[in-house]
């Protein structure tokens, strides 16, 4: 996560300081829910940690940031930017650990320089996962434990989920939940692409998310994981988001699941391998479902922590076309690279920042190249 303070016009010439400290300390805890976390212990915002995450995924932390910055709430920005808590833990993402499965070299770069990428592909992706959610109705923890304790089924959706998994805080928000009770039944996440094909990035995430919730005590025995695919610009039928979650309950119910196998593997393993998928195309969607089996996802799960652990050095895709379609390849931060940039992404401006994460890249898609394929 990075917050360009240059490019934020400061409330008040008299506070500039003050509010550019703001803005790095906000910056430096890495994610939304750290940043949420900081303002929320510190009395500067009162926001839940949904709508907190909304307001950043609809408009930026750059513009939750500005209108946190009010004359009311000076007194505990300075004491907080005086006194800052210490930086919890290092927090991997999900989506992160899953990305792994693209380029690990790329999840690599990321930890080191500040690049940020506007496009088309990303907008249409953020308006898509906010149209979806909309369609849930705000319900409050109390109320979610409750309906647990007594066994109800429920769909929850931008569900948080965190917790620690070979020494490594995960953390991560599933897009929709499907319980009875404290048994997990259905994991569906949203991907909004141009090809409908199904991902080793895909299966990670949901697998991933598998662990979290039996971390977090819920049965994952009979869980059932669903990737829908999304086309940009498709239709978009009423309750879409109800709609997919009951397609893949019945497609799940179809025939009892055979027994995967799970092969040797090489140095990095291949989450496809043997999966089973079962598919469903519609104008407005295509569905992956396939069920979560937990030595797959340990397997899949514990090679990419390795990275994080620092039991190996970041592995570097074999693919040419993933270094052309790279943003840090394009900024020039890349030394590994298979092939030159193909020009998609172009510097709109760059700031050089004292310590270690010295760049910050704001890069824009050009508008004739291909969309980025994961």
């Amino acid at each position: 996560m990075s917050v360009d303070s240059e490019a934020i016009e400061t409330p008040q010439d008299a506070e500039r300081e003050l509010f550019r400290a703001f803005v790095a300390l906000v910056a430096s805890r890495g994610s939304r829910k750290g940043a949420w976390e900081l303002v929320k212990g510190a009395g500067i915002t009162d926001q839940s940690l949904k709508a907190f995450y909304a307001h950043a995924r609809k408009d930026g932390l750059e513009a939750v940031v500005t209108t946190l910055f009010t004359a009311d709430k000076l007194e505990a920005i300075r004491a907080l930017v005086a006194n800052p808590p210490p930086l919890p833990p290092k927090r991997v993402a999900v989506s992160t650990l899953a990305n792994q499965y693209y380029c690990e070299m790329q999840v690599h770069l990321g930890t080191l320089h500040d690049v940020r990428v506007t496009s088309a592909e990303l907008s249409a992706g953020n308006e898509g996962h906010a149209r979806l959610e909309a369609e849930a109705e705000p319900i409050t923890e109390e109320e979610v434990t409750r309906r647990i304790e007594v066994g109800e089924k429920m769909g929850l959706v931008e569900l948080g989920l965190a917790g620690e998994v070979e020494g490594v805080p995960l953390i991560g928000r599933a897009d929709r939940v499907q319980l009875e009770g404290s048994k997990a039944r259905l994991l569906l996440e949203w991907k909004f692409s141009g090809r409908r094909d199904l991902y080793p990035t895909h299966v990670v995430q949901v697998e991933a998310y598998g662990k979290l919730l039996r971390a977090s005590g819920f049965e994952t025995s009979e869980l059932v994981h669903a990737v829908a695919v999304i086309p940009r610009g498709g239709p978009r039928p009423e309750n879409m988001a109800e709609t997919m979650a009951k397609r893949a309950a019945d497609i799940a119910s179809v025939a009892p699941w055979g027994e995967r196998k799970i092969a040797s593997q090489g140095e990095m393993p291949d989450p496809l391998a043997g999966l089973g998928v079962r598919r469903l195309d519609s104008s407005a969607f295509t569905l992956f479902v396939f069920p979560h089996h937990e030595q797959a996802a340990e397997r899949d799960v514990s090679w990419a922590l390795g990275y994080w652990k620092g039991a190996r050095a970041p592995r570097r895709t074999t693919s040419p076309s993933r270094c052309r379609a790279c943003p840090y390849n394009a900024a020039g931060l890349c030394d590994v690279a298979l092939t030159a940039p193909d020009g998609r992404y172009k510097s709109r401006e760059m700031i050089t920042r004292d310590g270690d994460r010295v760049h910050l890249l704001v890069a824009t898609q050009a508008p004739n190249a291909p969309p980025h394929r994961r």
